[in-house]
């Protein structure tokens, strides 16, 4: 039995959501429009995007490099990815967010190998050199749910074997279908409520540094969590695939 870790990024990793302070500064307020919209279940994750960077238009690369490398990261960050390395622990980041500002993000705080999984800004430049056209694309998305456009709960599974611990660290409404399926929790903000709405048990965290205390204490019984409710969902996943 092995631990895998599983991060969110936008508020996790981050100390804000990164992405929605992108698109406001370069989309406008509209994009505020456009996640409530989201949030109210009248679109989906991927026609968000997609209209956030409609309204980007043209985006400056370097402005937007700039915004992404201002961005502050949890300060328990490193602590708790040292930890993981340390201990041979599987800990990848999964993020309904995009790739580019994760990316410039990490690399800022000298984290560049920090594995990751999210959805794509792809950029077609222009021709004057500085701004270019921007497409979100969704490489890891659900064919049968547009809750997300990135299926944080399909990633987790597909890297998991049976007989190993699922923890997920998040905050937000991203996290809300993966936590289902972990069997160690890590919850803040909304994602508490949630957890607690839906009876799922968790951790409350305050920083990362939280995480790898708690992280250290469970690994340090070498028993799996229980109930493992979420063992339960994801064979009922697996039975229900033809």
């Amino acid at each position: 039995m092995a631990f895998r870790l599983f991060l969110d990024f936008d508020g996790t990793v981050t100390t804000e959501d990164v992405g929605n302070t992108f698109f406001l500064t370069f989309g406008g307020e509209a994009c505020s429009l456009y996640v409530e919209r989201y949030r109210a279940g009248q679109s989906s994750a991927q026609e968000c995007f997609q209209k956030e960077t409609e309204a980007i238009g043209l985006l400056d690369v370097q402005a937007a490099q700039q915004f992404a490398r201002s961005r502050t990261v949890d300060a328990g960050l490193n602590g708790l990815l040292a930890y993981c390395r340390e201990r041979r622990m599987e800990c990848l980041i999964v993020s309904d967010g995009l790739d580019f500002y994760i990316r410039e993000i990490l690399a800022e705080h000298g984290l560049a190998d920090t594995a990751f999984v999210s959805n794509r800004l792809t950029m077609a430049a222009s021709g004057d050199g500085r701004t270019a056209h921007v497409r979100a694309e969704f490489p890891h998305d659900d064919a049968e749910c547009d809750r997300c456009a990135c299926c944080k709960r399909n990633v987790m599974l597909s890297r998991t074997p049976d007989e190993d611990v699922i923890v997920y660290v998040g905050d937000g409404f991203s996290d809300q279908c993966a936590v289902q399926y972990a069997d160690v929790v890590f919850a803040k903000g909304e994602l508490q409520t949630f957890c607690r709405e839906r009876n799922i048990s968790y951790y409350p965290y305050v920083t990362l540094e939280d995480v790898r205390r708690r992280l250290s204490q469970l690994e340090g019984t070498r028993r799996a969590p229980r109930p493992r409710r979420a063992q339960l969902l994801r064979r009922g996943l697996h039975t229900q695939e033809p």
